[in-house]
Parts: C-alpha cells; sequence; structure tokens
C-alpha cells in the first residue's frame, strides 16, 4: 500500500511537471537501490542457512538467570540489527525467546518489547541497521566511519536507557537453558551468504561499486533460494525508486521555512504519523547539512505509536504469531515504546546540543 501511494505521488509530481524525466534520471541514486536489493536476497540467504539462528541459541543456552540473558539478548539484537537490518533481527531473537518463555515459565513480554527497541535504537548505529540510514548514508555522501562516530553517543545513550529498564522492569528468576530444535545448517548457503555480505560492506565502505554486490546477490538467490526468491520481500526497493523522485518534487516547493531549525522535532513528530522512511524521504530536501539531526529523529521517532517504525508492527505480529498469548500485549507494547521514545528524544536533544 505504501509502494502505490508512493508511486502515485511520484507519478503526479512527474505529470504535473514538478519533476522531468530528465531531472528524475539524476535524482535516482541506482547505487542505494542496488545495495538495497543485495542486502535484502543476502539476509534471506543467511536465514536459510541456519547459522543465525544457532549463533543466538548458543547464546541463549549460556544463562540461567533472567536478568542477564535478557541483557544479552538486548545486546545481541542491537548487534544483528546492526549487520542484517532491525526486521531481518526480530526473525531471529523473537521465536527464541518466546520459546526460553515456554520452556522456563518466565514471562517474555517486556523483553521481546526491549529487543524491538534495541534493534531500533542501537541498529541504528550502522549504515546497514535500517532502510533510513541507508537512504540518508548515499544522501549526505558520509563514510561509514563519520557515520558511525556520529550516531555513537546516540546509541550509547540508548544502550544504558535499556539495561537501565531491565533491571527496573524484569524481576530476577532462574531460567533453564533453552533446548530448542534447530533449522538444518548449510555451510554453502551461509559461504555464499557471507560472500554476498562482504561485497554489500565494500560498497558501503566505497571500495567496490554497488553492481558487483547485486549480481553477486542475484545469482546465489536465483542458486540457492530459487523460486522462494520471488517469496522475498524486496518492496522496500521500488518504495525507494519513487521516492527519489518524490524527494526532488518536494524539493521544488519552498517549504522550507515551515521547519527551518526544526528537522529534528519535525521528524519525530512526522515518524508518528507515517513512520520513519516515508518522514526521512519527505524531510531529506531539506536535511542538508543537518544529517545528524535527521538521523537522530528517524532513529528516536522509530519509538512510538506502532506504525512509527515497520519493525514495531513487525514485532507485534511475530510475537502474537509464536505466542499465541493475548493481544493485549499491543498496549504493553505502545506504553514502553512511548517510554523510550521520550528517553531517545531527549537524549538525542541534548547530545545534538551539547556535541558539535
Amino acid at each position: 500500500m505504501l509502494e502505490v501511494g508512493a508511486a502515485a505521488a511520484a507519478a503526479a509530481f512527474l505529470i504535473s511537471g514538478r519533476v522531468t524525466v530528465r531531472a528524475a534520471a539524476r535524482a535516482i541514486d541506482f547505487d542505494v537501490l542496488l545495495v538495497l536489493f543485495a542486502l535484502l536476497i543476502t539476509v534471506e540467504i543467511l536465514r536459510e542457512s541456519g547459522y543465525l539462528d544457532l549463533i543466538v541459541e548458543r547464546t541463549v543456552a549460556r544463562f540461567s538467570d533472567t536478568r542477564p540473558f535478557a541483557a544479552m539478548m538486548i545486546i545481541v539484537s542491537g548487534a544483528l540489527a546492526m549487520l542484517v537490518t532491525n526486521d531481518v533481527a526480530l526473525f531471529v531473537v523473537i521465536p527464541f525467546t518466546v520459546l526460553a518463555g515456554r520452556i522456563s515459565d518466565f514471562d517474555v513480554e517486556d523483553e521481546i518489547v526491549f529487543q524491538l527497541i534495541a534493534t531500533n535504537l542501537l541498529g541504528c548505529l550502522t549504515p546497514l541497521g535500517n532502510p533510513q540510514n541507508l537512504f540518508i548514508y548515499h544522501r549526505a555522501g558520509w563514510s561509514a566511519g563519520r557515520f558511525i562516530t556520529a550516531m555513537l553517543p546516540f546509541v550509547a545513550w540508548n544502550a544504558c536507557g535499556l539495561l537501565f529498564a531491565v533491571f527496573l522492569l524484569k524481576r530476577s528468576q532462574k531460567i533453564e537453558a533453552a533446548r530448542v530444535e534447530l533449522p538444518p545448517r548449510d555451510r554453502v548457503e551461509a559461504v555464499a551468504g557471507a560472500i554476498c555480505f562482504v561485497l554489500v560492506v565494500l560498497e558501503i565502505a566505497r571500495v567496490a561499486p554497488a553492481w558487483i554486490a547485486a549480481v553477486a546477490a542475484a545469482i546465489a538467490g536465483g542458486a540457492i533460494l530459487r523460486r522462494r526468491i520471488f517469496a522475498v520481500d524486496l518492496s522496500i526497493v521500488p518504495l525507494f525508486f519513487f521516492a527519489f523522485i518524490i524527494v526532488e518534487g518536494v524539493r521544488s516547493f519552498d517549504v522550507a521555512s515551515l521547519w527551518r531549525g526544526s528537522i529534528y522535532l519535525v521528524s519525530i513528530l512526522l515518524s508518528q504519523l507515517i513512520s520513519n522512511v516515508p518522514a526521512t524521504v519527505l524531510l531529506t530536501p531539506f536535511a542538508e547539512p543537518h544529517w545528524r539531526e535527521l538521523l537522530y529523529g528517524v532513529s528516536a521517532g522509530g519509538c512510538g505509536t506502532i506504525i512509527a517504525s515497520l519493525a514495531n508492527l513487525l514485532a507485534w505480529r511475530i510475537y502474537v504469531r509464536e505466542s499465541n498469548r493475548d493481544r493485549a500485549f499491543f498496549w504493553r507494547l505502545t506504553a514502553i515504546n512511548f517510554a523510550f521514545l521520550a528517553w531517545a528524544g531527549l537524549g538525542g536533544w541534548w547530545l545534538l546540543r551539547h556535541l558539535a
């Protein structure tokens, strides 16, 4: 539905003459589209290999108490999101956490919410952490090192908040080692996925062109996933394609004065209404040179309402499907998400004011 709306908006700009075909062709960043395609196929190959599940299972099995377990799973969730996007991280960690709760008979609802927040607020450290990061990274023209350096204080602030919340909201309980039936592992798939992922990282580091990663991912995906490649959700690619045209169209309006000096606040509020990826697209024409404000704003803005980030919707659906628990979990998720919206929002505001 979001893609249809973006296509309609892009078409309106083209038909109205606000954006010419030549200007649209110049505006579209094909490197972003290619590396995003490569990343989506790559993470699906890595998921199919079974090794991501093994890493999480081995991590969970080391703990016998809920608090250190919760803290470690937050770290695992954030670290996975930094490497393979927040959506993929949730697909891996939530089912394991639900299973650990079944075996050990402890309430995992808060832990699921903390994992979601970790993928949003810790995973945003890298350009690969979520789609809006990748979009801003290419538009800003930053190096990967500069991007990580800019995000590090914000991520550190939110890591402190998450660890504090674990000790505040979760009482300590014993937990049994979670013995789970892992999916079969395939070394060929793991190696192919790792090679494709390295090529994506090399593109992010501006060492190799995006087309190499895209071609490698397409070949590996066709050979390994076969018909399953058509089931991979690639909708974000056409969304970004249309987004570049929309950004060019929005640039033609003189509306920057409406939020000049308020990119951070506007990005948080707009994310609550239309989610942080579309908010990023709409604000990008007016963000330069305030890329850090936009990054902090849409990252913090991923918390709050259920639609503030697509990861929020995804986590809710995965948990309800895996646990068969009452859907009142929605309200628990929303309450904690808004608490972290306040924490991340205030922290980001302070950092932007006091750090050069």
